[in-house]
């Protein structure tokens, strides 16, 4: 009876982990409730200086211009700024953004990468737990 529990729990542990792990993986950060989907050119880039520890930094984000359903071109900055290694995005790129009908400087830019990193740590986590767990329990 002991041996069950024992072997249970790292196996229920581990699915939550990876339970969470693939809903973190859905929801990027800042998402937009009922937003609009469109492509996005990204026409520029922003950048500011961020400190860790009082050691300075260059972060980036970019500036994109695209056409709203009224047929508006709206220009505006994503709100999310990443470390400059870390930056990805060129002039001239096309993107798949979804915009706040009401407040169109308000966007998120799919497949960003901002859930990427928790998400494959539970992921990972989880699968290797109850991996783990069963290869124990085959071996013993």
């Amino acid at each position: 009876m002991i041996e069950h529990i024992i072997t249970a729990v790292p196996i229920a542990i581990g699915l939550i982990l990876l339970t969470v792990g693939l809903i973190v993986k859905k929801r990027p950060r800042g998402k937009v409730k009922n937003g609009i989907y469109t492509d996005a050119y990204v026409i520029d880039t922003a950048e500011r200086t961020a400190y860790y520890k009082r050691t300075s930094y260059r972060t980036k984000s970019p500036i994109v211009e695209f056409e709203t359903q009224e047929k508006e071109y709206v220009r505006a900055v994503y709100a999310y700024f990443v470390h400059e290694d870390s930056y990805h995005y060129r002039t001239g790129d096309i993107i798949k953004i979804c915009y706040d009908k009401n407040n169109t400087n308000r966007f998120h830019i799919e497949d960003d990468g901002s859930h990427s990193e928790i998400s494959t740590f539970l992921i990972g986590a989880g699968i290797s737990m109850i991996i783990a767990v069963i290869i124990l329990a085959i071996r013993y």
